[in-house]
């Protein structure tokens, strides 16, 4: 069985159809044959019934001439008609000897058989004999409607063997076809399983398909597609950490250096050179977070950040100290409304909900609110501030890498905060949305809770 499904969709097809369709077609034929030779049949029997009704009418006719004729021999006393009469009554004998050979078996013969003519002078025995057999009429009608309705009731049998036969051979049909379209779409998820995972960026299990050839050609195909991806995702990761640290060394030296000059420990400085120093470290620290970013966008897209979970006040506490300094800067309240006891994936539920406050405190003109709820088996992530909000034409363009809202009071920043959400919100099989509000911006993210 496990070879026969591992050959080509089109083989199996028409193995099915050669064990489905092949018997119905042969019952059909089979059937179709059937009631054409009845129909001759029937034909033949209604002809047989003609010339066999012509011929006893006839039988009739030629008792009533001879019994006319002994009559009327019986006033003239003719030797020659007397002799006439006789041949004419073997003749009818014979024809009612062949009467009864194409009837024999039947109530009509049966009863035919007792009818005899003792004298073939007395004219009263043929009269008597008409009389009977114009009152086998009737028998002898019936006698023919019993062979129609003989031929009548085998051409029923004949419809209940070829339904009998559909009724078996459909259902073994369907069951054929069913169990076909249940493999075939058992494959096909197959596919479907392996294209989400590989979308999802789950790239360490190899890619096996079985089923028919085709399907197991397309595995190679796409184990090939993920290797190649998994080898792309560890260059870039490799690029990533390589770039980060050979700029970190360096922006750490000038950083140091230029915190030293503007510390006056090494002499004074003017205004002029002050100002400069000033926009250095403004420069380092701007090219520091993009580092950061750059690192925490990687980090995002990788499946192994869901292995770690935590509970949301310890999130909650973390992200509070991390940001104590923009707060306080920016003179925002945030205010946290944990209304579910649930744990989370820490990276991915830290960066999103580190760069959706963060960006909310910046453009936020007072406050800004967190709202985390459990929904059945979703977690709901509300982040709303009172700032000037977005504009519904930048609505597309919020998860962009490196896009800035016009409004945004975060010259210095790199654009890359709500990508990082977009990428974690990815990672947790979430959705993200913008909703509207007035005044001030609100995202709403839904991800599955993880169990």
């Amino acid at each position: 069985m496990k070879r026969f499904f591992s050959q080509s969709l089109q083989k199996q097809a028409l193995v099915a159809m050669l064990v489905g369709v092949l018997p119905i077609v042969l019952l059909t034929l089979w059937y179709a044959q059937s009631i054409s030779y009845h129909q001759q049949e029937t034909l033949l029997v209604y002809d047989e019934n003609q010339e066999l009704m012509l011929e006893f009418n006839a039988v009739k006719e030629a008792v009533s001439d001879i019994e006319k004729a002994l009559r009327n021999n019986q006033l003239l006393e003719s030797e020659q008609l007397q002799k006439s009469i006789e041949q004419k009554w073997q003749n009818t004998l014979t024809r009612i000897k062949i009467l009864k050979s194409k009837l024999a078996g039947t109530d009509f013969v049966a009863k035919w058989q007792q009818t005899l003519i003792n004298n073939i002078e007395s004219a009263d025995e043929f009269a008597k004999l008409v009389s009977q057999l114009n009152q086998f009429d009737a028998l002898f009608d019936r006698n023919l409607d019993d062979r129609l309705a003989e031929k009548n009731s085998q051409f029923k049998a004949l419809q209940t063997e070829f339904l009998i036969g559909l009724v078996f051979l459909l259902p073994i049909l369907v069951i054929i076809s069913s169990f076909l379209i249940f493999r075939i779409c058992r494959q096909l998820n197959q596919v479907e399983t392996v294209l989400s995972d590989v979308g999802r960026g789950k790239l360490e299990t190899p890619i096996h398909l079985t089923g028919s050839y085709e399907l197991q050609q397309l595995g190679t195909k796409l184990d090939w597609l993920r290797l190649e991806l998994k080898r792309v995702q560890q260059q870039k990761e490799t690029f990533l950490r390589h770039v980060t640290h050979e700029l970190k060394t360096p922006l750490a030296s000038i950083n140091e250096g230029s915190s030293l000059l503007n510390s006056r420990l090494l002499g004074d400085i003017t205004q002029k050179q002050s100002r400069i120093l000033t926009i250095m470290e403004q420069s380092v620290g701007k090219l520091s977070r993009m580092i950061d970013d750059l690192l925490n966008y990687s980090a995002a897209s990788h499946p192994e950040s869901l292995q770690q979970l935590t509970q949301l006040t310890t999130l909650e506490e973390e992200i509070n100290r991390h940001l104590s300094d923009t707060i306080e800067h920016h003179h925002v309240d945030v205010y946290w409304h944990i209304n579910t006891s649930s744990t989370v994936p820490y990276l991915p539920c830290k960066l999103i909900l580190t760069q959706l406050i963060s960006n909310a405190i910046i453009h936020a003109s007072h406050s800004v609110n967190v709202y985390i709820t459990q929904n059945n088996n979703t977690i709901e992530l509300n982040v709303i501030d009172d700032g000037a909000g977005i504009e519904p034409d930048d609505a597309h363009l919020l998860f962009q890498p490196f896009y800035q809202s016009k409004h945004s009071k975060n010259a210095l920043g790199s654009g890359l905060g709500l990508a990082i959400v977009s990428e974690c919100v990815k990672q947790l099989q979430g959705d993200i949305k913008w909703l509207e509000n007035d005044p001030g911006a609100n995202i709403l993210i839904t991800f599955p809770r993880q169990l």
